[in-house]
């Protein structure tokens, strides 16, 4: 069925708009859309070159739309199939009435995913290349689109398919000493050879692999939560980064009774930013339900941004302790979780350098408390001290080298996980030194599959089915 299935969708987004384009592939996407267009035959025109044609029911002849068709013939085309693109007005009611109109020819409404998922099954590209697709779609800032092209031009899958390709080739050689002992002149691999073979694809393996962290980060986005007391200027924080009033902002503490999430561009990288609402003891069953989300979103969370509001007249008043007690029930709940100490409101302090030391020796002097990634001074309110602060993220989450150089990258559990199989296995071969050829053969196997399952040479059913289902329809 797969094979046969004629398909269309809607492949631009929905809702109302000036243009909308409609996608039909399969063997059958010729002859099911010249029922639209009476009178024109498809496939004696020349491919990719765009016609304009009126839309007509098949059913009563009525008259839908004129719009551009453009005929794609296959294998030259996204799918490898020959494919048609209708670009009419993007009216919605519009767009039904021809969707209706090439199901009742013989079309079959496209799943999620599966236009990609045919490039895919048809080598157009490979699995890599297929999962760039929606990330190029996701991608919302300058270094999230560089990997997700870089990955789209195939980078990953070439140095992937390298590796692979050494694993088989080293095992077919190593095949050849076990079954062919009696040929002397048949080339021979040495145990030296194989443990330097196998060291070299393991660092490449491992230099793979360092790039996760970035790669995912880019994709998935950055989760920073905003926590602190009520009024310690959260909210003000995360208008200030977001270069809006997106939050209110009140004198009253407890104004921010919900998580309230937003994304930005921090320099090419992206973040979420959640506000949450100020953590104490209270009464109000509206606000203790905002605390809990509070300390879920904590959880959650890849960096936590605790905000604290110093004493201003700490340096008249010296046993003053800059960090109250529910503050050190926050750092406490940190964990291990990255968190940032942020000293707040530095535009009302005399001396804010004596605040942020201040803060640091009480965290030097409780060695049971977590450690922060630092302690900064900012004023939400001016702007002091916000370009510190996101250059800190900056430096503690993302490799710069690596999102300024085209080098592969990895950009999601699945890749992560399969690349982590095959360090697995390379390094039980390596410990293995000594031991006879053909159970080395069983790890270097397991490696090879490994990176298959990476770029999809031996990737199962059910986890391709898994990754196409997560893309937008008509994609």
């Amino acid at each position: 069925m797969y094979q046969e299935a004629t398909i269309c969708a809607l492949s631009s987004p929905v809702g109302t708009g000036g243009v909308a384009v409609i996608r039909v592939s399969g063997p059958e996407a010729f002859s099911i859309c010249e029922k639209l267009i009476k009178g024109t035959k498809l496939s004696a025109l020349s491919s990719h070159k765009a016609i304009l044609r009126k839309i007509r029911d098949p059913k009563n002849g009525e008259l839908l739309d004129e719009a551009l068709v453009l005929p794609m013939k296959g294998p030259g085309t996204f799918t490898g199939e020959d494919t048609v693109e209708i670009d009419c007005h993007g009216g919605m009611y519009l767009c039904r009435r021809i969707l209706e109109a090439l199901i009742a020819s013989g079309c079959h409404m496209a799943a999620p995913g599966e236009f990609t998922r045919r490039a895919f099954m048809n080598g157009r590209m490979d699995l890599t290349e297929a999962e760039a697709v929606m990330d190029m779609i996701d991608a919302g800032t300058r270094y999230s689109l560089k990997a997700a092209s870089s990955q789209m031009e195939g980078r990953l899958f070439k140095e992937a398919n390298a590796l692979r390709d050494g694993l088989i080739r080293m095992l077919a050689d190593i095949e050849v000493n076990i079954d062919y002992p009696e040929y002397d002149d048949l080339p021979e691999i040495t145990e030296t050879e194989i443990q330097d073979k196998t060291k070299e694809i393991l660092d490449k393996v491992e230099e793979l692999l360092e790039s996760a962290d970035t790669g995912m980060l880019l994709r998935d986005g950055l989760k920073v939560s905003l926590i602190g007391l009520p009024n310690v200027g959260k909210s003000s924080l995360l208008n200030r980064l977001l270069k809006e009033e997106r939050a209110i902002v009140t004198d009253i503490p407890g104004t921010t009774r919900d998580v309230i999430s937003e994304k930005m561009d921090l320099g090419g990288i992206p973040l979420k930013l959640l506000d949450t609402a100020g953590i104490r003891e209270t009464e109000d069953v509206v606000e203790n339900i905002g605390v809990e989300r509070s300390f879920k979103a904590i959880r959650e969370s890849d960096l936590v941004l605790l905000l604290i509001e110093p004493v201003a007249q700490l340096s008249a008043f010296p046993g003053v302790e800059p960090l109250s007690s529910d503050e050190i029930r926050l750092i406490e709940s940190e964990e291990d979780k990255p968190y940032l100490i942020l000293v707040n409101k530095i535009d009302q302090l005399a001396s804010p350098e004596e605040a942020v030391s201040h803060v640091k020796a009480v965290l030097s002097s409780r060695e049971d408390l977590p450690k922060p990634l630092a302690v900064l001074p900012i004023s939400a309110q001016t702007g002091e001290g916000i370009d510190t602060l996101e250059e800190t993220i900056k430096e503690a989450f993302f490799n710069r080298d690596l999102l300024e150089k085209d080098a592969p990258m990895v950009t999601n559990l699945r890749q992560k996980e399969a690349l982590i199989r095959a360090k697995e296995a390379l390094l039980r071969v390596c410990a293995g030194a000594g031991l006879p050829e053909d159970l080395l053969t069983i790890d270097l196997t397991e490696a090879a599959d490994a990176i298959g399952d990476l770029i999809g040479k031996s990737a199962r059913d059910d986890v391709i089915e898994n990754i196409f289902s997560r893309f937008c329809l008509g994609k």
